[in-house]
């Protein structure tokens, strides 16, 4: 019988610690890099001796099957390619820093390092990085017994204190203060904590720490959220690169996916041309006569003015990512609050990042068209962000969301009217229906929240049924947006 995983939630605080204190929590951090580096190469070096095995490529080559599967298991375990094996690998390495870093937090960076290198040996990504002494990191245990531990308010890692050793030198006891008005952080204190997660993070150009604690149970409910009446109301979402329209049977809306996630692009491109200028300044052993960079391994120099730049574009991308995140919890609570019955059609945002890959012309002017996508859309908006972030605020209710099939359904294509599939141009945005039109988001999500329990196919018992509320909420919705500054939402409505 499978054991039930109980839920989990996470809640951080910033570390306000003397200098001291700071001073240790760098070296336990630096050591806990040490570690990590030490794990990505060894599983690296297992990855290439996996890879290089004529038995894993000749099997490579057949069909996937359960027992072809297996055989490739059991190869990978031959050469310790797996979880456990790097647990194995990292004792020894841990050995050498036991005084400061654990062996449940070793075991846990052990882990991470592999799930880095199993996503390169899965073809899930294509390079690995090892982790720099300016970078950020992260050290958790797997328990909140030893090690590292939250207790009573503290955040206590290392030895304590004895009579024989009144003041070792890997204590560390950091208290925390939620702010006096925080009901949801004096809440959350009282449930169980699972374990303790330290963060490395750069602000503003210095070195802050944080901590999450992970707490068994569901957050608590805030005074200002917004509960739907209906749980079993019906919502369609048609998630877009930069916009998501919403359809249910009280609400129609087309909304700009995070809006406040705004930045300089003029200043951006500056800012690296100025990077790169400076790295060919300093570094003019590494290009070739061309200005492309020499192939092989490289020995790379860098100024204090470089050094900076980097730091001012890190601080650009770190507040852009803080305005993306809160925005997405923002549009999910309001999505919530109509209703849990959430359906959105399957989306693989990775292929709409990709270049494209025939070369295509104008029709107009005869002209080479760009073969770039929406990658940078995407990078800037993260759509698959808001669906993750609904789908964990829906597992709190025990429900997940329900992901029609793109493919058999075709809502974009779809006429519930004639029963017929007319394939359209992207630019197109309206669907015509004689005496008026209908912005095709909006009746997509209309006829994606109208979809089967099967979700293969669209109930147009259903969209008759509603779609006369649905015309009159739309055409509400268009007077709205067509009086929208925004010049995304503006593009979808002309």
């Amino acid at each position: 019988m499978a054991r039930k995983c109980t839920p989990t939630y996470t809640i951080e605080f910033p570390l306000h610690i003397p200098i001291w204190q700071q001073h240790r929590l760098e070296k336990k951090c630096n050591m806990a890099r040490m570690v990590y580096n030490s794990c990505l190469g060894e599983a690296l070096k297992r990855h290439k001796a996996v890879k290089t095995d004529k038995r894993y490529r000749t099997l490579l080559r057949e069909p996937t099957s359960k027992d072809r599967n297996k055989k490739l298991a059991d190869i990978r375990l031959e050469y310790g390619f797996s979880e456990y094996g790097i647990h194995h690998f990292v004792k020894k390495v841990q050995h050498k820093f036991k005084e400061h870093i654990g062996s449940l937090e070793s075991q846990k960076l052990a882990t991470r390092a592999f799930q880095t290198v199993g996503k390169l040996h899965f073809g899930k990504s294509k390079k690995v990085h090892f982790k720099n002494a300016k970078d950020d990191i992260s050290v958790e245990n797997k328990s909140n017994q030893t090690g590292l531990r939250y207790i009573e308010g503290e955040i206590l890692w290392g030895d304590k204190p004895t009579r024989k050793n009144p003041k070792p030198k890997n204590w560390l006891c950091m208290p925390i203060s939620p702010k006096d008005d925080d009901e949801y952080a004096h809440w959350a204190l009282l449930d169980k904590t699972k374990y303790v997660r330290i963060l490395k993070r750069d602000v503003r150009g210095k070195t802050r720490y944080f901590v999450q604690l992970i707490q068994e149970g569901y957050p608590p409910t805030k005074r200002n959220r917004k509960v739907a009446n209906d749980e079993t109301k019906r919502i369609g979402l048609d998630i877009g690169t930069s916009t998501i329209a919403i359809s249910s049977d009280s609400q129609v809306e087309l909304r700009e996916l995070a809006p406040a996630c705004y930045y300089d692009e003029k200043e951006l491109r500056r800012i690296q041309r100025k990077m790169d200028r400076s790295k060919r300044s300093t570094n003019p052993g590494n290009f070739n006569e061309n200005g492309t960079i020499k192939k092989g391994r490289l020995t790379w120099s860098y100024s204090k003015r470089y050094e900076r730049l980097r730091q001012k574009r890190k601080e650009c991308y770190r507040k852009v990512a803080g305005r993306r995140k809160m925005s997405h919890e923002k549009l999910a609570n309001d999505i919530l609050a109509i209703g849990s019955d959430i359906r959105v059609e399957t989306m693989r945002f990775q292929s709409l990042q990709k270049r494209a890959k025939n070369t295509t012309r104008n029709n107009t002017n005869g002209k080479v068209n760009r073969k770039k996508r929406f990658g940078k859309s995407i990078a800037k908006r993260a759509p698959a962000m808001l669906l993750t972030i609904i789908e964990r605020k829906l597992n709190y209710q025990g429900r997940e969301i329900k992901k029609i099939d793109t493919y058999a359904t075709k809502a974009s294509q779809f006429n519930h009217v004639t029963g017929k599939y007319e394939k359209k141009q992207l630019s197109e945005r309206w669907n015509d229906f004689g005496a008026f039109r209908i912005q095709r988001d909006l009746y997509s999500a209309f006829l994606i929240a109208n979809t089967k329990e099967t979700l293969d196919s669209v109930d147009i018992d259903l969209c008759n049924e509603g779609w006369n509320n649905f015309i009159e909420r739309h055409h509400c919705e268009i007077e709205r947006l067509k009086q929208s500054t925004s010049k995304t939402i503006r593009w979808f409505v002309v």
